[in-house]
């Protein structure tokens, strides 16, 4: 769910609830599956090759975040997305760094997500392009004294979304193994539109049937603008921002709406 981990460290102790039962067989389960999302697409064969690849860097600032001291947050995001014959990869981490409170003490927190898939099989003229196995690692910790390990296993499905200009869409469902709360659900659907150097791209997700947390609706869309054709560089440098739209943030009843200030650089 990308949950980024909790800011506010009241909710926190609420919500993460000691679990005598760690889920050792489901935890060791799943990240034998999600290993062998990865080792089964290398092992694949000889023709076996990288179709896109992908690195890049950004920094983002808002400050008007919820549950967040003083609202005020930055984030230095390294992100990783390749696809290959076999299926695909997607990474991040990201540092989170909040405003110091009264006591000059900042916030700090790191998160990420390796998500692999694996290309089951594929549609000609349809709007299913590919069916791929999925799974994600969601993981992360932050001064409060919080950390997470979160595991998820599903089916996706990679889209061909009649729209000019839009290079890739998905959607997926999962089983979600949380660390610190009940199982649930979670569908995600991502997207990337470009045209004339405007840039669109983000996820939407959605977690439910939680019995500890209330249904969670995240949209994340990145709006951004490439300079690199105007400055002449040899690679991208992108500027916009990032809007998140969270209801029940955390599972609570807050809802978030901000807007941040985003500088992307690709390797």
């Amino acid at each position: 769910m990308r949950y980024h981990l909790f800011a506010n460290l009241p909710l926190a102790s609420q919500l993460c609830k000691t679990n005598i039962k760690k889920k050792l067989f489901f935890s060791s389960s799943l990240t034998t599956a999600l290993a062998a999302i990865v080792v089964l697409g290398t092992m694949s064969s000889s023709h076996a090759k990288v179709l896109f690849t992908d690195t890049s860097l950004s920094v983002l600032y808002g400050n008007d975040y919820e549950l967040v001291e003083d609202g005020e947050l930055t984030t230095i995001t390294l992100e990783h997305a390749s696809t290959h014959s076999w299926g695909g990869v997607f990474f991040f981490v990201d540092r989170h760094q909040g405003a110091n409170d009264i006591e000059n003490n900042r916030f700090k927190e790191t998160y990420g997500e390796f998500a692999p898939k694996l290309k089951l099989t594929t549609f000609d003229d349809s709007f299913i392009k590919q069916l791929n196995l999925a799974g994600q690692y969601e993981f992360g910790s932050n001064s409060k004294g919080f950390s997470q390990d979160n595991y998820m296993i599903g089916l996706g499905a990679d889209l061909n979304v009649p729209i000019s200009g839009m290079k890739y869409a998905s959607a997926s469902l999962y089983h979600v193994f949380n660390d610190n709360t009940d199982d649930d659900q979670q569908i995600t659907l991502t997207y990337g539109w470009e045209k004339n150097n405007f840039v669109v791209d983000g996820y939407v997700d959605y977690s439910f049937n939680n019995d500890d947390l209330k249904n969670q609706l995240h949209i994340n869309p990145q709006i951004k603008y490439n300079l690199q054709p105007l400055l002449g560089i040899d690679n991208r440098l992108e500027v916009g921002m990032e809007y998140s739209y969270w209801k029940n943030k955390y599972g609570s009843d807050t809802t978030q709406n901000v807007p941040s200030a985003l500088v992307k650089f690709h390797f």
